[in-house]
């Protein structure tokens, strides 16, 4: 398999690993899909390459680019934190498959976004007296990402 290099720190990976931007009318954009035919380089996935990319003057880059990049990685961190534990018997996605593992008892602690439905909160409200389950509500994306760090 190729690898590829990172113009920041130089380390060396797998395509996927990182962000490729591409040049564009002599400015480079952030090619996410990786599919613009044109000259690029490759960059790091992780937020200080990206914060040294947007020092380095060798590159002209628009800040909206970088504002992409560091968006996608929050994202990201939020996905992979996830990712594995979804194939895990002690993980449910959903919230018909959170209510049906509450009833047989399989389900401890609900993480819910304060935005869904208000028949699904009052649903919830009735299962956690009922089964005394821990309901953790969450506004944004970010304090999803930061109870995550916590635990």
């Amino acid at each position: 398999m190729p690898t590829r290099m990172c113009v920041c720190c130089r380390r060396k990976d797998e395509k996927s690993s990182f962000f490729r931007m591409a040049q564009r009318d002599k400015k480079y954009v952030f090619d996410k899909e990786m599919k613009i035919q044109a000259r690029g380089f490759y960059v790091c996935k992780m937020k200080e390459c990206i914060e040294r990319l947007s020092k380095n003057k060798k590159y002209d880059i628009e800040i909206q680019c970088l504002i992409k990049m560091l968006e996608n990685i929050k994202k990201n961190d939020i996905i992979d934190i996830l990712k594995p534990m979804k194939n895990s018997d002690f993980f449910v996605f959903g919230i018909e498959e959170n209510i049906y593992y509450i009833k047989k008892e399989k389900v401890k602690l609900v993480v819910i976004p304060r935005d869904i439905n208000k028949k699904y909160i009052e649903e919830f409200l009735h299962l956690q007296k009922k089964y005394s389950i821990n309901i953790i509500f969450i506004e944004k994306k970010k304090s999803l990402l930061n109870f995550l760090c916590e635990m």
